[in-house]
């Protein structure tokens, strides 16, 4: 059941960490879905959810995806953020539930988070308000409200199912491939999706990434891609 909630532009605001003079220039250029009452705006949660998922993986330009990724602090690769400890390819599950607990389990067991249950608590309460699939055989599962107490730092958890599950993906094809984000808080999970939409946009990869079948290499082709100037446009190796 999607998340009917409404916010106002100070709720969203401070829901998205930008100030409401951004949120409503976002609204007026029609960037955030939101319908204007009178002088006043007003935006559905589920709908700014699926914004913040889909729009930024599908239709942010690179460019624009380079200045989310970029901080004034140093800036954490992927081959760090995605280690062998957290990359589970052999995942046994067949419904999306079960993929879910498989990958709170996985989490747990890599040391990111000590709340396993909560956290699949998170990630089901999640995927009940939208499914999380991007297409593509590609699912960025993650918990509805980034949270410290969940995830002390950031890192990101990948998995892979060999038979594919059905995860209500928007091009109704089976997800492959899941990127759950371990995010502290919103603005640090905003910065770990542009980095999965950079990788997602590389041609090949993920086709790359459905053959893998091991750990050390995932790493390897992340580093590949890194030491091209970090994250070309064209997958070669």
């Amino acid at each position: 059941m999607k998340d009917e909630r409404v916010m106002t532009t100070r709720e969203l605001a401070n829901y998205m960490k930008l100030s409401e003079k951004t949120v409503l220039k976002k609204a007026h250029n029609g960037e955030l879905p939101g319908v204007r009452v009178g002088s006043q705006w007003r935006f559905n949660l589920a709908s700014i959810d699926k914004y913040l998922q889909e729009d930024i993986v599908h239709s942010i330009p690179r460019d624009e995806l380079d200045i989310i990724v970029e901080t004034a602090q140093n800036i954490i690769p992927l081959s760090r953020l995605m280690s062998p400890g957290l990359m589970k390819l052999n995942l046994k599950a067949t419904t999306k539930e079960d993929v879910l607990s498989e990958i709170a389990e996985a989490a747990h067991h890599g040391g990111i988070t000590s709340a396993k249950k909560t956290l699949f608590n998170q990630l089901i309460k999640r995927e009940k308000m939208l499914s999380t699939a991007v297409s593509n055989g590609v699912a960025i599962p993650h918990p509805r409200n980034p949270d410290p107490a969940l995830f002390k730092k950031p890192n990101i958890l990948m998995a892979k199912s060999t038979e594919g599950v059905d995860f209500q993906a928007p091009d109704d094809k089976k997800v492959y491939l899941f990127f759950m984000i371990c995010a502290p808080n919103m603005i640090v999970h905003l910065r770990l999706l542009a980095k999965i939409s950079k990788l997602l946009h590389i041609e090949g990869v993920i086709d790359e990434f459905m053959k893998i079948s091991d750990s050390d290499e995932v790493v390897r082709v992340l580093l590949a891609i890194e030491r091209n100037q970090l994250f070309p446009w064209e997958f070669t190796r």
